[in-house]
């Protein structure tokens, strides 16, 4: 299959990037549709012939690009995945690296830089042989590395507004039990409690910082 045939949906919920890469596959010969979000990509997918879906992992509210892409594992294994996100893991979004489908590429938007990456990235899904070179999400390099996935969630609450409290509720444990695995994040993530700056407050940054607001 030439790109000349291929015809490829990109996912994606900011207008600037959506248009920039739509832009650049059209002029590179690729048949192009968008979607803004999970739901408007499932009616595509689901009425037309879909080759590869480029799709970020925060689509604002709603299904995010993994909830999506495991549902498209399963109702269309045939069409090939390339992940183009800000995110530096699956991690951050309360998932497991298993998360990421077999012989998806997943790329961080920084790599656009590279004007070859993206086509070729396109390539190697679509023939089942994606390498590490187009797998980011296993080597992350944000400070919160280290972060287990529950401590993850918890920063995430944290990023939300929940109290200590109200994750305990939520999580059905123990007010000592949500303080442990928030000074345990704060450790993993080497950041300096004798900072001015809460140690708390700091992790949330990071984690703002390496997944973005969260919904």
């Amino acid at each position: 299959m030439t790109k000349y045939q291929t015809s490829v949906l990109v996912v994606e919920d900011e207008h600037f990037i959506r248009a920039l890469v739509s832009d650049k596959l059209i002029n590179d010969g690729f048949r192009v549709q968008t979607a803004s979000n999970a739901r408007e990509a499932r009616k595509i997918t689901d009425a037309g012939d879909i080759d590869v879906v480029i799709l970020d992992i925060d689509l604002g509210a709603g299904p995010n690009g993994l909830d999506f892409a495991v549902a498209m594992n399963k109702l269309h294994p045939e069409m090939a995945l390339v992940f183009l996100t800000h995110v530096a893991e699956p991690r951050l979004f309360g998932f497991d690296v298993k998360a990421v489908p077999k012989n998806a590429a997943y790329l961080l938007k920084e790599r656009l830089s590279d004007p070859g990456v993206l086509n070729q990235a396109i390539d190697a899904a679509l023939r089942d042989k994606v390498g590490e070179e187009f797998r980011d999400d296993l080597k992350p390099s944000h400070s919160l590395v280290n972060v287990s996935r529950t401590q993850f969630e918890v920063l995430r609450m944290i990023a939300k507004g929940y109290s200590n409290q109200q994750i305990a509720q939520e999580r059905g444990t123990t007010l000592r039990a949500v303080e442990n695995l928030v000074n345990r994040a704060v450790a993993a993530a080497g950041i300096d409690v004798a900072s001015k700056t809460s140690a708390r407050v700091i992790a949330v940054r990071e984690f703002v910082k390496a997944a973005g607001l969260p919904e």
